[in-house]
């Protein structure tokens, strides 16, 4: 769900009384993403999503699993790391659409597990200056019945030391702020803990390395940034070829006099049997509007399926070189003709943000190892 929600009302600052350093607008940027990923966009209710999003996310995703492989030597953490392994795809559909996610290991029901949080999920309060993710505030909604919970966690590392304060809200139409033992699932929770003599965080982030554009914080960015008004239009063209589609439906223009009961001379009346499948085809008028009063009229439109199809083909290219990731990886190839060089060209982009989320991933991995 969208946590952000929460704090339409009020500030996070103003009800947890820590300072995330999220600038407006890119805190708008993160929940967009988050309703453009669900298929909840603003527009998505008039237009919904033609799946552009999926499209993107699951051809980097396949690219990636493809190529990634691990070997775990230590067998204390071989089952955990080969579990995440397995789950790769979501780290990159994390990182296309949102920009990043969060990885932090859990020892749960005796044994070592781990949680995979997108951004949204938690906000980043502080990064180093190689750009490791120092400080965040995890939120998690937790419903049981028809009582709802907010629990957050405030993670900092200075040094050696990785600090966790949680603390518990109760959703009661406001957030309000009660003990741990208020709620069953966090009953048991430590309210503050730390991790001692550690060379670091113990939470990873896994991210999109672009460059911030939106306030030029460390903050990552989602590979579809800058992306979100084309993505709107490719919604929308969609849903008016579907439109133009289901008006081009072929249609029987008939006088309604033709419909009329008639009374037969022994006194029976009689009219016209409309089966579904002629109420969908018949349209009954008062006469056709025609000089020479014709009384049925087959009327089936020309459609525009070419250059309509064109259109959308013109905003996926667009998407694809807003985005980087070379042509054809969402528009028809076949739509267009190219050279070998450019056909090359493009696919060398697509393969250079694979080769990006790969090299993060290498790394993260490493960290989640140690």
């Amino acid at each position: 769900m969208n946590i952000l929600q929460l704090f339409h009302t009020a500030k996070i600052q103003d009800i947890t009384e820590i300072n995330t350093n999220i600038s407006l607008q890119m805190y708008k940027a993160i929940e967009l993403w988050e309703k453009m990923m669900r298929g909840d966009a603003p527009w998505n209710e008039k237009a919904p999503s033609c799946g552009v999003l999926e499209q993107i996310a699951g051809r980097l995703s396949m690219l990636v699993s493809r190529e990634i492989g691990l070997e775990v030597e230590n067998q204390a953490i071989a089952e955990v790391m080969n579990h995440i392994n397995k789950n790769v795809d979501k780290i990159v559909d994390y990182i296309v659409l949102l920009g990043s996610c969060l990885i932090r290991p859990i020892f749960s029901n005796g044994k070592l597990q781990y949680e995979i949080i997108p951004l949204g999920n938690y906000l980043p309060i502080s990064y180093d200056f190689d750009g490791t993710l120092t400080g965040t505030l995890i939120l998690k909604e937790i419903i049981t019945g028809s009582k709802k919970w907010l629990l957050t966690e405030e993670h900092t590392f200075i040094g050696t030391t990785h600090y966790v304060k949680c603390r518990l809200y109760r959703n009661d139409g406001s957030l309000k702020e009660t003990s741990l033992t208020d709620c069953p699932k966090t009953a048991e929770l430590t309210s503050e803990y730390v991790w001692n003599a550690i060379k670091q965080p113990m939470i990873i982030e896994f991210r999109n390395h672009a460059i911030n554009k939106i306030d030029g914080s460390n903050i990552p960015v989602a590979i579809i940034a800058g992306a979100e008004e084309l993505i709107r239009s490719a919604d929308e063209q969609f849903e008016r070829m579907n439109w133009e589609q289901k008006g081009g439906e072929l249609r029987v223009w008939a006088d309604r006099d033709m419909f009329m009961k008639r009374q037969k001379r022994d006194g029976e009346t009689i009219g016209v049997k409309m089966t579904p499948e002629l109420n969908r085809l018949v349209v009954q008028i008062e006469g056709d509007g025609s000089t020479d009063g014709k009384r049925i009229v087959e009327h089936a439109p020309q459609l525009r399926t070419t250059e309509q199809n064109e259109m959308l083909q013109q905003i996926f290219r667009r998407i694809e070189l807003t985005c980087n990731i070379g042509k054809g990886t969402i528009s028809d190839m076949e739509s267009v003709q190219q050279t070998a060089t450019q056909y090359s060209g493009g696919r060398q982009e697509l393969y250079a943000i694979v080769d990006k989320i790969e090299d993060e991933i290498e790394v993260k991995y490493q960290q989640c190892a140690d």
